[in-house]
Formats: C-alpha cells, sequence, structure tokens
C-alpha cells in the first residue's frame, strides 16, 4: 500500500501538500515563456549578448591568470564573472530568445578569444579568418533582425503533480506500477 499510517492520519507519500504543488516546478516550465508572445528582437537583447560575452571574456581571462600566479584573488574574481554571467543570461531570455542569445555570445566571445589570444600571445591572425568573423556578424545580424515566423502552440512536456488525479477526492489516488489505491 502507498500510505504510511500515523496517530492522526494517513499520509499519501505520493502527494505533497497542495500549498507546496502549486505552482509546481513543472507546471511552471510547461508554460510558455511569454504567453504565446514572438519575441523579437531588441536592444536589450544585443546589451544582453554584449554583456555576456564580456563577463565570459573577463571570467577566462582570470582563470588564465590564476592559473599563472595561483593567486586566489584571480580565482574569486573570475567566480563573481561567470556567476554575473549566469545572472544575466538568464535575465535576457525576458528580452530575446534562448537561441538568439547564445548564438550571438557564442560569435562575440569566439571574436574576443582571438582578440585576447592576439593581444597576449601576439598571435598572427591571418586575412582569411579576419573575412570569416565579417562575415559570421553578418550572418549575426540577420539573425537578430530578420523577422520570426509565428509560434506553436505549446505542448506541455511534463504533467502536473494532480495529473490523474480526480478531482475533488479527499485523498486523490495514488498509482503504484498498474495497481490504483484509494486514499481516505
Amino acid at each position: 500500500m502507498a500510505t504510511y499510517t500515523t496517530l492522526s492520519s494517513t499520509a499519501d507519500v505520493f502527494r505533497l501538500h497542495p500549498a507546496v504543488t502549486e505552482p509546481s516546478v513543472a507546471s511552471a516550465l510547461a508554460e510558455p515563456l511569454l504567453d504565446a508572445k514572438s519575441l523579437a528582437f531588441s536592444p536589450m537583447g544585443a546589451a544582453a549578448i554584449v554583456a555576456l560575452a564580456g563577463l565570459d571574456l573577463i571570467g577566462s581571462y582570470c582563470a588564465m591568470r590564476y592559473l599563472d600566479t595561483g593567486h586566489q584573488l584571480w580565482w574569486s574574481a573570475g567566480a563573481i564573472a561567470f556567476l554575473g554571467l549566469f545572472a544575466v543570461y538568464s535575465a535576457s531570455l525576458q528580452w530575446a530568445e534562448l537561441g538568439t542569445v547564445t548564438l550571438g555570445w557564442i560569435v562575440f566571445v569566439q571574436v574576443g578569444v582571438l582578440a585576447m589570444d592576439k593581444m597576449a600571445h601576439g598571435t598572427i591572425i591571418p586575412a582569411g579568418k579576419w573575412l570569416a568573423m565579417g562575415v559570421i556578424f553578418l550572418l549575426m545580424a540577420y539573425m537578430l533582425l530578420a523577422p520570426n515566423g509565428k509560434t506553436s502552440e505549446s505542448t506541455p512536456i511534463a504533467p502536473s503533480p494532480s495529473a490523474g488525479l480526480p478531482s475533488g477526492a479527499p485523498g486523490g489516488t495514488a498509482v503504484i506500477g498498474h495497481e490504483r489505491t484509494a486514499n481516505r
């Protein structure tokens, strides 16, 4: 049986108290990002892309310096930069699409890494690579500025915790394997 009997009542171990489950993580993840609104490009999205690349490069520079010197200050500064990166990344999804922000971030980081390598180590970057970076920036501009298609209707990715439970049943039902047991 799926229940434990205590002195005062029977507790269902497969169903949390409604105050804990509503709204649940699964139901929150199943909701569309902004109620089926199409996320268009915004200047805040572009600022987020530049901020992400900057924080990523700062964190990477701090990691290189920490490996060179072993000084904890560089480790701490890098950790703070990467925490800031996560905060900016999660906040940026309010203004732009996940794919657009991520792709823009990657493009800017790659160009920044090449520039950082040139400054730090004197690496010579051939003209073909500079041309490729220019083409990538043009393609990125197209990705950011071109209109998006219509959004499709969202399908839940996970059932809510109360899915399958009859509404109005005092304790609901617990499903164990293929067997249903009623709770009182």
